[in-house]
């Protein structure tokens, strides 16, 4: 019995990492693109994934926090790919929002929330993935975090 004891304390003490889903889609503008391309082979950066739709203002803000912050200070070792939710009703408004807020990001268009359900099942937005350079998720981050790059930071360390 102590021994049954013993694995179950040993195994509920371990933390296994997850690893992020595949997937690949089609960014606006043309092309295509897939996790592990974007993670690179030399796995020299990590990948902060944000998922976010046009109607949303928090994902607003944090695309620009987002952009700003990565603009602002080249050191930090991540790539951004945003995944835009909007669907085939709203879907006409991303190009106008990325020229309205001067966003100059890749995004992949997630119509049918193909990418979007293997990540998280409630939907909510904003909604960002940091995911480190061998794949495991490091982070995830539901609504618009003022913190959030302090995080990522620590997170990237």
């Amino acid at each position: 019995m102590r021994v049954l004891t013993l694995i179950v304390l040993i195994f509920s003490s371990l933390s296994f990492a997850k690893i992020a889903p595949s997937f690949q889609g089609e960014l606006m503008g043309g092309g295509r693109v897939n996790l592990a391309d974007e993670l690179g082979k030399d796995h020299s950066k990590a990948l902060l994934l944000c998922f976010w739709a046009t109607w949303c203002a928090p994902c607003m803000q944090e695309l620009k926090q987002v952009t700003e912050k990565l603009k602002n200070d080249p050191t930090i070792p991540l790539k951004l790919l945003t995944i835009n939710v909007d669907t085939a009703e709203t879907a006409s408004d991303v190009s106008p929002t990325l020229k309205l807020y001067d966003f100059k990001i890749p995004v992949i268009k997630d119509q049918k929330h193909e990418i979007f359900s293997k990540y998280q099942d409630a939907k909510t937005l904003p909604f960002s993935v940091l995911i480190k350079p061998n794949g495991e998720i490091a982070e995830t981050f539901n609504g618009f975090h003022e913190t959030m790059f302090t995080k990522v930071r620590e997170a990237l360390k």
